[in-house]
């Protein structure tokens, strides 16, 4: 056994990048039937205002124009919320941002001049469905951030529109009134994100504390369990052997060719016990626990990186581990660990008897959890075999 001591709990991420994506990837999966029926409704809003208002839109080419936007900026919002997807990255966030910012301006355009109510403007409670959407997929800190922004141009735009307006107020109550609704979803989604990701980490974090406490108490089960192991091989081989050379009166070259056998395994035995990483101890000790099973199960990480990585990370590999056992009845498991630019990537090849599409089917819930915990992932086939790569980076 290594002597370095493990990290206990998850590797923490940077408060602009907490997501409950990333703390609970389950989670997110699941508020994905919620983000698609939000993107239905911003879609299906400006088709409502364009029938029930009609003649508000003077320039029917910037209608169109920003009904584009909105329909870019929906697509976009369900192609990073797949499970299928690595999980969202900053410039596509922007992007995002941007067209929602694009939609505003170029609704406000549509209607110049002619929007004589500022409360009806559509294109404020589209940002605001689309923020609200965004909660499970980006930090609140972030969604904070271009709240403030759709806020300030959504007011800007109603001070632009003010002289069209029927009503006699003050040119300031058309800044409160077109950037209203955006500023309240907007800032819903950011408490909402905060309160989810809060409670979230909390419960993570004695999660973790209690998985540690259950580690050290089964320990020294463990090493017992390993130990018995060894005295088995011992008794079956041998002790045996040696019993027969005290009980021989002549020794043969048989008998010293058998010892000097004997004494060859066990050195190797107990220099690979010694040498031998993480991660084959990880892969032994869930093949040992299916000993109806015929699994080879190897490991390739020549700097025990394994053993250095969060326990987050080994948590995932073992889960994966488990699963192509109990789950696709996997014959061959090989689990190849390698850094990269600071980036722990890892490949974990599976021979199983189900059909690709089917065992990827299986490891849907899987492929959910692997995508959100990890920088990059994908599944694939490769000579039978079905692989799995993902990267850490953060």
């Amino acid at each position: 056994m290594s002597g370095r001591a493990p990290m206990v709990g998850p590797a923490p991420l940077p408060a602009r990048e907490i997501t409950l994506e990333r703390l609970d990837p389950l989670s997110a999966a699941a508020a994905r039937p919620v983000t698609t029926g939000a993107a239905l409704l911003a879609a299906a809003l400006p088709l409502l205002v364009a029938v029930t208002r009609g003649h508000e839109i003077v320039q029917p080419a910037w209608f169109v124009a920003s009904y584009l936007l909105v329909l870019a900026a929906c697509v976009l919002l369900l192609d990073r919320s797949r499970p299928t997807r690595p999980v969202w990255q900053a410039p596509s966030a922007q992007l995002f941002q941007l067209l929602l910012m694009a939609t505003a301006v170029t609704s406000a355009l549509s209607t110049a001049g002619a929007n004589e109510r500022l409360r009806d403007d559509w294109a404020p409670l589209v940002v605001g469905v689309l923020l609200m959407a965004s909660t499970p997929y980006r930090p609140a800190r972030e969604i904070v951030g271009w709240t403030a922004l759709h806020t300030l141009l959504c007011a800007g735009l109603g001070i632009v529109q003010a002289p069209a307006a029927i009503s006699d107020v003050p040119t300031v109550t058309y800044a409160i009134t077109g950037s209203f609704t955006v500023a309240i979803l907007g800032l819903a989604a950011a408490a909402y994100a905060h309160s989810l990701n809060t409670s979230t980490r909390l419960w993570q974090e004695r999660a973790w504390q209690s998985a540690a406490a259950v580690a050290r108490e089964q320990r020294a089960g463990v090493a017992r369990s390993v130990q018995q192991r060894r005295i088995t091989v011992l008794n079956h081989e041998v002790v045996p052997t040696l019993q027969r050379i005290v009980d021989a009166d002549d020794l043969s070259e048989a008998d010293r060719e058998e010892a000097r056998r004997l004494a060859r395994s066990i050195r190797s035995l107990l220099v690979a016990e010694v040498e031998k990483g993480w991660a084959q101890q990880m892969l032994d000790d869930v093949v040992a626990r299916h000993p109806r099973l015929n699994i080879v199960a190897t490991a390739d990480d020549p700097d025990d990186l394994g053993q250095r990585a969060a326990l987050e990370r080994r948590t995932l590999m073992r889960a994966i581990v488990v699963v192509a056992v109990e789950t696709l009845s996997a014959s061959q498991l090989e689990l190849r660990l390698r850094s990269s630019d600071g980036r722990l990537a890892v490949t974990c090849a599976i021979v199983t008897p189900r059909p690709f599409p089917d065992a990827r089917r299986e490891l849907r819930s899987m492929l959910e959890l692997i995508r959100g915990l990890t920088r990059r992932s994908s599944v694939r086939e490769v000579d039978g075999r079905l692989v799995l790569e993902f990267e850490y980076g953060y």
